[in-house]
C-alpha cells in the first residue's frame, strides 16, 4: 500500500480551497492597492484515502467548464476530466495505486482561475520479520 505525504503550497491544505477570481489590472486609490475581486468561482475539496485514491469534490457557483489535470513531475499527463458547464456538483475518485514514487501536482481549473496541489507519492517499505523455533 502506498502512503502519501502532502506538500503544502502557500498555506493551502488539501482540505477545502475557495477560488476568487483576480482581473489583471487591480486598481489604486492615491498610493494605495484596492481588492477588485469577484464572487467565489469554484470550491474544492481533496483528500488521499487508505486505498490509495484521491477523493476530489467541487462546488461550482457559476456555469463554467473545470478542467482536471493530474500531472507528474515531468509535466506528464496522468489523469484529466471536464466538468461540463452546467453540472454544478461533481465528486471523484482518482485511483494512484499504480503509480511510481515522486512528485504529483493535481491541477483544477477554469479559464480565469486555477488552483493546484502538491503531493508526493512514496511507497511505504513492508518489514517481514520471521522467526525460527527449534524443537
Amino acid at each position: 500500500m502506498k502512503s502519501f505525504t502532502i506538500l503544502l503550497v502557500s498555506a493551502l491544505s488539501f482540505a477545502s480551497t475557495a477560488v476568487v477570481a483576480n482581473p489583471g489590472n487591480t486598481p489604486t486609490v492615491g498610493n494605495k492597492k484596492t481588492e477588485n475581486r469577484t464572487a467565489i468561482t469554484f470550491e474544492t475539496s481533496a483528500y488521499i484515502t487508505k486505498d490509495a485514491a484521491i477523493r476530489l469534490a467541487v462546488k461550482k457557483n457559476a456555469p463554467e467548464r473545470v478542467y482536471i489535470t493530474l500531472r507528474d513531475a515531468g509535466n506528464t499527463v496522468i489523469y484529466s476530466e471536464t466538468i461540463n458547464k452546467n453540472e454544478m456538483s461533481y465528486a471523484a475518485k482518482i485511483n494512484v495505486n499504480d503509480l511510481t514514487d515522486g512528485a504529483y501536482k493535481l491541477e483544477i481549473s477554469t479559464g480565469k482561475d486555477r488552483v493546484v496541489k502538491r503531493l508526493n507519492l512514496s511507497s511505504s517499505k513492508v518489514e517481514t520479520q520471521r522467526s525460527i523455533t527449534v524443537n
